[in-house]
């Protein structure tokens, strides 16, 4: 047979009534039940351990502080991260309209000679110009390297 130490302070019932308890496992009652003696003792948990379950309320109030604070940092990081990212993105949206009005102005200026050269009669449709650039590309390519300038000119 096994006792249990039960303090007279654990019962929240006025003295003199009796504990009303819901019976459990649907009314049936265990063998193992019947057989524990409860043994009454005055002090009831006493004072350790009311202090270890303070301690441990303490440590779980700390341990949320901790996740709390964590969690601030956190999101205060991922904030700053946003606003670096819209910062980048505004720079880039930015380059792009520049980028865009470049392009447009090009193209205007193409359609402008296009339409002067035609109002002259040159036959600039058919001309080696594409081939003059890219002779123009390789020695720009050379002169970045730091191949010569050709025919010994000084480069600007």
């Amino acid at each position: 047979m096994t006792m249990a130490a039960v303090g007279f302070e654990e019962f929240s019932a006025p003295p003199g009534s009796e504990l009303a308890l819901p019976p459990l496992f649907g009314g049936h009652i265990l063998e193992s039940e019947l057989e524990t003696e409860v043994e009454f003792v005055s002090g009831g948990l006493g004072d350790s351990g009311l202090r270890e379950r303070d301690e441990e309320e303490e440590a779980a109030r700390g341990r949320r502080r901790r996740q709390r604070e964590l969690n601030r940092r956190k999101y205060q990081a991922l904030g700053r991260r946003c606003r670096e990212i819209e910062q980048v993105n505004e720079r880039v949206l930015n380059r792009l309209h520049q980028v865009q009005r470049i392009t447009r102005r090009l193209q205007q200026e193409r359609r402008f000679l296009m339409r002067v050269l035609d109002s002259y009669g040159d036959d600039y449709r058919d001309s080696q110009f594409t081939i003059v650039l890219e002779a123009m590309l390789r020695m720009n390519l050379q002169r970045k390297r730091g191949f010569p300038h050709p025919k010994g000119q000084l480069q600007p």
